[in-house]
C-alpha cells in the first residue's frame, strides 16, 4: 500500500512540476513550435515531449492537425510580427509506469498564469489516428475552458471600467 501511495504522489508532483515550468519566466520568451489562429485570437503552441516512437515533427503535425480540426482555426504561416502571443498552449507526453500507456497533457497559459488543463491516457501502441482523436477531444474541452476564461476576463474588464 505504501508503494502505491508513493507512486501516486510522484505522479501528482511530477505533473505539477511539469506544468509549473512551462509557464515560468525563463520559458515564456522561447518561441512556440507553431502559432494557431482561432476565433479567440492567435495562440502560441509548444510541444515539450513527444510520444515514444514518434519524432517531434510527427507529433507536432498530429497536434497541429488535431487542434485545427477541433477549433476550425488554421496554423499561422511564418512567425507573427511583434511580440510572442500572450496565450500559450503547451503539450506534454508522460509515460505511465510499466502499464504500456502514456498520458497526454495540455496546459493553457495567459502569460505565466495557467488557467486550463486537460489530460487523457492513451495506449502507447495506439495508431496515430487514435492519438490525433485524443488531441482533438482535449482541444475541444480546452476551447470551452478558453471561452469561459475569456468571458470572465471581458466581464471583469467591463465591470472595472469607470462609469461615464
Amino acid at each position: 500500500m505504501t508503494t502505491m501511495r508513493m507512486r501516486l504522489a510522484a505522479a501528482i508532483f511530477g505533473s505539477i512540476a511539469a506544468s509549473a515550468c512551462t509557464g515560468s519566466q525563463a520559458t515564456l520568451p522561447i518561441p512556440p513550435d507553431f502559432e494557431l489562429q482561432t476565433s479567440a485570437g492567435i495562440s502560441g503552441v509548444s510541444i515539450r515531449e513527444s510520444p515514444p516512437g514518434m519524432t517531434d515533427a510527427e507529433f507536432e503535425q498530429l497536434v497541429s492537425g488535431g487542434m485545427v480540426s477541433a477549433t476550425g482555426g488554421h496554423p499561422v504561416n511564418g512567425a507573427v510580427g511583434g511580440p510572442l502571443p500572450a496565450r500559450r498552449i503547451v503539450w506534454h507526453v508522460e509515460p505511465v509506469g510499466p502499464r504500456g500507456v502514456m498520458r497526454l497533457i495540455v496546459n493553457v497559459f495567459d502569460g505565466s498564469d495557467a488557467f486550463a488543463y486537460e489530460e487523457q491516457v492513451v495506449d502507447k501502441s495506439a495508431p496515430r489516428i487514435v492519438v490525433e482523436s485524443a488531441i482533438e477531444s482535449m482541444t475541444r474541452r480546452l476551447a470551452q475552458a478558453i471561452h469561459r476564461h475569456d468571458l470572465r476576463h471581458s466581464l471583469t474588464v467591463a465591470n472595472s471600467a469607470p462609469a461615464r
